[in-house]
């Protein structure tokens, strides 16, 4: 499946090419699990030595007007060490929003690791009832939301080759409540080591067409993993289903 889906997204890629970026991948996957691993007792000077600050301008702004923000991340690099960056960067104060693993032990887990350095985490059925309660708080809210959605009626975007239904709930969120988008990205530098930078994707989200968050958020986010192709999560299946299948389907 990772080869495929690369070979797709990558056409102008080699087989050779293919095959090292693959290589390089599962170097980067189980070093990113291990990391993660690691944050249930890694101190927060390491973390800052592990996840440098690059060009954080945006936020340090959006921090000095007390405004609540957005922001879009995707999978790539690793986004659970750049939460905890972000976590103790003194930025506005992280939600993630996150879906509810099926086994408790690992559920709990998870929650333990994205909550160790003061975020807080949503789970994604909560999510506007959540942002509702914390309106007078300034906060950030956490969205990684390039992964597959579940639902028949996703919107279907042109995404790394072909034609993907992807969520569109950075748009919905940040037209409801009027928070400004900020796109969160965390760079490769080496092994173990990355750079956290941010830029803004839409100031004034009620002000945009339809879809151009969802656009605009997955644009940034192929540009990021063409740059480093082996630093995005090949793993998840994210195109298991066919846009003419699920048509079929529903007539």
């Amino acid at each position: 499946m990772v080869t495929d889906n690369m070979t797709v997204s990558l056409p102008e890629k080699s087989e050779n090419e293919i095959k090292s970026i693959v290589q390089q991948f599962y170097r980067n996957f189980f070093d990113i699990t291990l990391e993660s691993i690691k944050l249930l007792t890694i101190s927060s000077k390491e973390i800052r030595t592990r996840m440098r600050k690059g060009d954080m301008q945006v936020l340090e702004d959006y921090k000095k007007q007390e405004e609540s923000v957005i922001l879009a991340i995707g999978h790539v690099g690793n986004w659970e060490l750049g939460a905890a960056a972000y976590a103790i960067g003194n930025y506005p104060h992280v939600k993630g929003v996150y879906k509810p693993q099926t086994n408790q032990f690992f559920d709990e887990l998870m929650i333990r690791i994205r909550t160790r350095f003061g975020g807080e985490v949503y789970p994604m059925d909560d999510t506007l009832d959540r942002m509702r309660e914390n309106m007078g708080n300034q906060t950030a809210i956490g969205l990684l939301a390039d992964h597959n959605p579940s639902s028949h009626t996703a919107y279907w975007h042109h995404f790394l080759g072909r034609e993907t239904p992807v969520f569109t709930s950075v748009e919905m969120l940040a037209r409801r409540f009027d928070f400004p988008v900020v796109y969160l990205r965390f760079i490769r530098l080496g092994r173990g080591r990355y750079e956290m930078n941010c830029e803004i994707l839409a100031a004034k989200p009620k002000e945009t067409k339809k879809h151009y968050i969802t656009h605009t958020y997955f644009r940034m986010l192929e540009e990021d993993i063409y740059k480093q192709p082996d630093n995005y999560l090949w793993t998840h299946n994210r195109w298991k289903r066919k846009k003419e299948d699920l048509e079929k389907a529903n007539k």
